[in-house]
């Protein structure tokens, strides 16, 4: 029994992410950038298709199955709301897997900021300059509030999680 634990153990720290997590908050800068960015770009993600990261037809990697620019504040300050409440409503649970389903770019004092999301596994992965700098750890709760904007724009969804 110990010698099955111990091997499952193993396993899942083996399937974990590389980045350690940023804590309960989202890191300063990501939020500095979410916040004050002029416009985002929401991506819809298929999180079934993993592809050469470096693909400029990607998203760091991941199928683009469409995208939509969000320049209402009060539409990204929702989302934002929503991103910053999972986070700290988070009490440490991340998942093994990665299957995102949604990224954010946007532009905020000449620089890039990149959020490849995975709502069901409770991951987000930041990429500041366009190479990963820390992951953060949300809840699901914002993911049906991204998927109404997308649809909203008649951007397609991928398959949601059972």
């Amino acid at each position: 029994m110990r010698t099955g634990l111990l091997l499952i153990g193993v396993m899942l720290w083996g399937c974990q992410e590389r980045l350690p997590p940023a804590g309960d908050k989202i890191p300063v800068e990501a939020d500095a950038a979410l916040q004050q960015a002029p416009v985002w770009e929401l991506y819809s993600l298929d999180p079934d298709v993993e592809l050469d990261e470096e693909d400029p037809e990607t998203f760091h990697g991941w199928k683009v199955l469409g995208s939509v620019e969000i320049k209402d504040k009060s539409t990204r300050q929702k989302l934002l709301d929503s991103l910053r409440a999972s986070v700290a409503a988070n009490p440490g649970v991340v998942a093994a897997c990665f299957s995102p389903r949604h990224g954010i770019r946007l532009k905020q004092n000449g620089e890039q900021h990149d959020f490849v999301i995975c709502f069901q596994c409770y991951h987000i992965r930041w990429y500041p300059h366009d190479k990963p700098e820390s992951a953060f750890n949300p809840t699901d709760s914002p993911a049906d509030a991204f998927n109404s904007v997308l649809q909203q724009a008649k951007v397609p969804l991928p398959a949601q999680p059972k």
